[in-house]
């Protein structure tokens, strides 16, 4: 027992020593002056600005091509029509030919006072061309004094109310020679023309 203690109490006095020792050692270390005696050598960076030189490329507009010249369209081709009767023709994708005739049924004080000088076919009504219904459709009207019409009804029509609409609207774009009686044109009441629609093919 005695010995452990011997031998704690001896390491722990060199331990002493030894941490005395290096502790003089250091300040004696710091006591010394520096030396600046050597040389020394510093290196200075100078950065040298480059000149540099931007080249602008002027942009110019090209000139634009010459337009190409318009291609030639051909006129379309008028066909004199009889006033008193007009055959229609409309090519679809049903094999199927429509003919509309106009019959002028004058039912006028005189004949020959006035004179048809427009007629315009009706359109088929696509209804009755799907279904190849056909029939007729008679229209009775005034001519007035500047040759155009009004007032126009339906009189007599088979089927009734298929081709009623169509009959009248084409009946109003008509154009007549009015009447003409001591040098004065005069209105024409009870004119009649009667549509007859029919299907080729």
């Amino acid at each position: 027992m005695l010995a452990r203690y011997a031998t704690a109490i001896i390491a722990g006095a060199l331990v002493t020593l030894g941490v005395l020792f290096m502790m003089q050692a250091l300040i004696a270390t710091g006591k010394k002056k520096l030396d600046e005696s050597g040389t020394r050598h510093f290196v200075d960076f100078v950065r040298v600005e480059r000149s540099e030189t931007v080249e602008r490329k002027e942009r110019r507009a090209e000139k634009p091509a010459d337009p190409e010249a318009p291609p030639d369209i051909p006129q379309p081709q008028t066909e004199t029509v009889d006033p008193m009767r007009m055959d229609v023709s409309v090519g679809t994708s049903i094999p199927i030919r429509e003919r509309i005739t106009i019959s002028g049924l004058e039912m006028a004080v005189s004949d020959g006072e006035y004179l048809p000088i427009v007629k315009i076919a009706p359109a088929y009504p696509m209804t009755a061309r799907s279904r190849g219904i056909q029939g007729y459709c008679t229209v009775e009207y005034t001519v007035t004094a500047a040759g155009t019409v009004k007032d126009v009804v339906v009189i007599d029509a088979d089927p009734k109310g298929i081709f009623d609409k169509t009959s009248v609207d084409a009946a109003r774009k008509f154009k007549y020679k009015p009447r003409v009686v001591n040098g004065e044109p005069i209105a024409v009441r009870g004119v009649r023309n009667i549509f007859r629609y029919q299907l080729e093919g």
